[in-house]
């Protein structure tokens, strides 16, 4: 993304569902994207391709939100799966009949426009997506051991990419599932090693809701235009930050181009709706049971299982 006349470098990480794919082609000031799948993060910072390909989930894909992966999605050298498709042969995204686990393959090149992962400086930050559905905000910024223990916990709600075993339950994945082949307290070890050697701003986002499930009114969404924006403004260190009391790493008070603060705040939006006994209630609850993931991992550097209690 270029920003005051040099390039930054975002990765993104996340369970199934959680939105790299969108946030991956969804352009804020002239970004290009570069892979959408597994990449190696090196010391130094360095970043490896291993692909000319993307995979995406299409359930509900909308032209309006998410052009350049619809275009891509669409073109006659894409590959579909589980898409349905009518009579005449047009595709329907939003339709769930058979099952919402629809998927494409399409190269970079159906993007139009894309950045060859061989000419990249080094990663400037780092987004951990999380589709959320109570009290974590749009976007918290972490620390350098905080970032270790929530690259550790993984945590997202399931949703229909990761098919019916999935969706709903709250799940939580070390590193997000990715390719390490040591036991899994050595690979939060080693990414705070990175981070050490490197260091990268690091971010949680919330990509789902806050204050409930979709069938509660009471409940808003992180939309995608509010993702977007807040992507941005992390590029161009236009947010204003304070520490949040109850899990210490820092949230937004301010984003431009995002005007509910509920949102960055969710603790504002259950005191409002009376409900601040669930917030604490939730609180407690994930605090403890981050406690007890971390502990599992013999090998984790002890500030790191801390640091999410």
């Amino acid at each position: 993304m270029p920003v005051d006349g040099r390039e930054k470098v975002f990765l993104i990480i996340g369970l199934s569902g959680t939105g790299k794919t969108t946030t991956t082609f969804t352009t804020q000031n002239d970004s290009l994207p570069v892979q959408d799948d597994f990449i190696a993060l090196m010391p130094g910072g360095k970043v490896h391709g291993t692909e000319n390909g993307c995979f995406a989930k299409t359930f509900s894909l909308d032209p309006d939100f998410e052009p350049n992966i619809f275009r891509a999605v669409t073109s006659k050298d894409s590959y579909l799966e589980n898409v349905y498709q009518d009579g005449a042969g047009s595709v329907n995204f939003f339709e769930t009949s058979y099952t919402k686990n629809g998927r494409a393959v399409f190269s970079l090149a159906d993007l139009g426009q894309y950045k060859d992962a061989a000419s990249l400086p080094s990663a400037d930050s780092l987004l951990i997506l999380n589709w959320n559905e109570n009290i974590i905000p749009a976007v918290a910024k972490l620390d350098q051991v905080q970032a270790a223990a929530y690259f550790m916990l993984g945590e997202t709600t399931g949703t229909s990419a990761g098919g019916k075993a999935e969706e709903g339950k709250f799940l939580r994945v070390p590193g997000t599932n990715p390719f390490f082949p040591l036991r899994h307290g050595l690979q939060g070890n080693r990414f705070h090693e990175l981070l050490d050697g490197h260091p990268m701003e690091v971010y949680l986002m919330n990509t789902g809701r806050v204050g409930g499930k979709s069938d509660d009114d009471r409940s808003k969404k992180v939309k995608i235009p509010t993702s977007s924006a807040i992507v941005k403004a992390i590029a161009e260190g236009t947010i204003s930050w304070e520490a949040d009391p109850d899990f210490g790493y820092h949230v937004a008070s301010a984003v431009p181009g995002v005007g509910d603060l509920e949102l960055l705040q969710p603790r504002r939006l259950y005191e409002r709706q009376s409900r601040l006994g669930e917030y604490t209630a939730f609180v407690e609850r994930l605090k403890r049971e981050r406690a007890e993931t971390l502990t599992t991992y013999r090998d984790l550097e002890p500030e790191i299982v801390r640091a999410a209690s």
